[in-house]
């Protein structure tokens, strides 16, 4: 609990974790029940994909407060369930299908981006590329309009609201089962004792209580809402209408389908979708625009393309741009790593070199100890996207942003549709210029928040919108 509660700034466990790596080897007992592995061959042994069994370690299901949504998910079968019932809504048809929902809401992004041109305003790209990601999740999950783009009030009150899930996760470790305590306080209480007592803490539990207003909203048309009219009968083949009737749709026992389960679904969704998608186009930018010469590579290749009809690129080709595909998988290989460890429970024993690890004993690794081995990607702890144009076998491999196994992250198609369009149709239109803006306070990893988070001290990462190709080009 000191690593992670009490020494500044939190969070602080990881770091004992790789000393005691340092000091004892590739296997360490880290506290009196799990076991840590700092070893990329054992990546595919421990986080194997199905039929392996791997069940999740109670105390981590429950540090995010959402024990009954798919991530949080202790039993292997009750995960593939779950898991299964919501597949409709990332596959890759439906992906396709969403793909014009996702350009209208990159229009907003322009008009914000357009709107600070010129200004000498700096910009905090994460807080404005999470506004982004949260209206399409909010619109393709949920139905729902946010409009956080348009209300830069709203934004920066839920972008305090993620990072106070990030804040409050040090904490929930050490006391997983506090959470759900919590949640059954009034809101009253919430807004008047809480978050003056632990403001972060007040955050997050905001965050349960409006999702379980959505899905209340829901339960209460489920039973009479007509068929919407928005939606043919063909695009409602190909997904249904919003996470929630996916799992109703699902063959999910009844039990499954409450809404106190499908509002913890939406909290997962919502919190995965939105944040980690926001931060790997910010950091790309901030990697570029200290890399001019790459910047240039990429600014040539989106530039070459030419317009869609909405002035917005078609994903399809973005796909198949060298610079651009190789810029976002080294920021995903950087920075996108959840940086807790991820412990299973297996039913067998298992066998690590000449240890044999009993049946029922939590094993962890973490990603960063796979994306940032210095073995495996030489200077690991640079931007070098040339390093995918010659990437070895083991490098891709290796390359596990989203995770591995049957525990995986179910929407990196989706991501990757929302990274490819936002980073091209920015770097394409307008010219950046970082804002008092450092590695060491602004983007590297500082703290343990489940993602890794930068400094407390960091402001975030800024820039200053200098020119708008779009206005020169009239």
């Amino acid at each position: 609990m000191f690593y992670d509660v009490v020494k500044w700034p939190g969070g602080q466990f990881f770091h004992e974790v790789n000393r005691m790596h340092d000091k004892y080897g590739s296997i360490v007992r880290i506290n009196p029940d799990e076991l840590h592995i700092r070893d990329p061959t054992f990546l595919e042994v421990l986080y194997a994909p199905n039929p392996t069994i791997r069940h999740k370690y109670p105390p981590a299901s429950e540090m995010g407060g959402v024990p009954l949504g798919s991530q949080g998910t202790v039993d292997h079968h009750v995960h593939r369930g779950r898991r299964m019932a919501i597949s409709r809504m990332f596959s890759k048809r439906a992906i396709v299908d969403a793909r014009g929902l996702i350009r209208t809401h990159i229009k907003h992004l322009m008009d914000v981006f357009e709107s600070n041109c010129g200004t000498d305003k700096p910009v905090e790209l994460q807080m404005t590329l999470l506004a982004f990601t949260t209206d399409v999740i909010y619109d393709y999950m949920f139905d729902t309009r946010t409009d956080y783009q348009k209300n830069p009030t709203a934004a920066k009150s839920w972008k305090r609201s993620i990072d106070a899930i990030a804040q409050a996760t040090p904490f929930s470790k050490q006391f997983p089962w506090l959470n759900s305590k919590l949640l059954m306080l009034p809101n009253w209480f919430l807004q008047a004792v809480l978050a003056q007592l632990q403001p972060d803490l007040a955050g997050l539990l905001g965050v349960h209580k409006l999702m379980g207003e959505i899905v209340s909203s829901y339960v209460k048309r489920r039973g009479s809402e007509e068929p919407s009219s928005i939606k043919s009968a063909e695009e409602k083949a190909i997904r249904p209408e919003t996470i929630f009737h996916s799992i109703d749709q699902s063959n999910l026992p009844a039990h499954e389908k409450a809404p106190k389960r499908m509002a913890q679904e939406g909290i997962t969704i919502l919190a995965a979708g939105s944040e980690t998608s926001a931060r790997v186009i910010a950091h790309t930018i901030f990697h570029l625009l200290l890399n001019p010469d790459t910047l240039a590579k990429v600014r040539e290749e989106v530039a070459d393309i030419g317009d869609s009809t909405d002035g917005i690129p078609d994903v399809r080709i973005l796909e198949t741009l060298p610079w651009l595909t190789a810029c976002i998988r080294e920021s995903l290989r950087l920075r996108a790593a959840v940086t807790s460890r991820l412990p299973l429970v297996l039913e067998k024993d298992i066998t690590y070199k000449e240890w044999v690890i009993p049946a029922g004993t939590p094993i962890s690794m973490s990603l960063p100890d796979i994306l940032h081995n210095d073995d495996v990607f030489p200077e690991a702890m640079k931007f070098k996207p040339e390093r995918w144009f010659n990437a070895t076998e083991l490098q891709n491999k290796m390359y596990v942003p989203f995770g591995r196994g049957t525990r995986m992250c179910i929407g990196l198609d989706f991501a990757y549709n929302e990274i490819y369009l936002a980073l091209a149709s920015i770097l394409r239109r307008f010219d950046l210029e970082l804002y008092d803006t450092n590695w060491e306070r602004d983007v590297s990893f500082s703290r343990d928040c489940f993602i890794g988070e930068a400094s407390p001290e960091s402001l975030g990462i800024r820039v200053k919108i200098l020119a708008d190709k779009k206005q020169r080009d009239i």
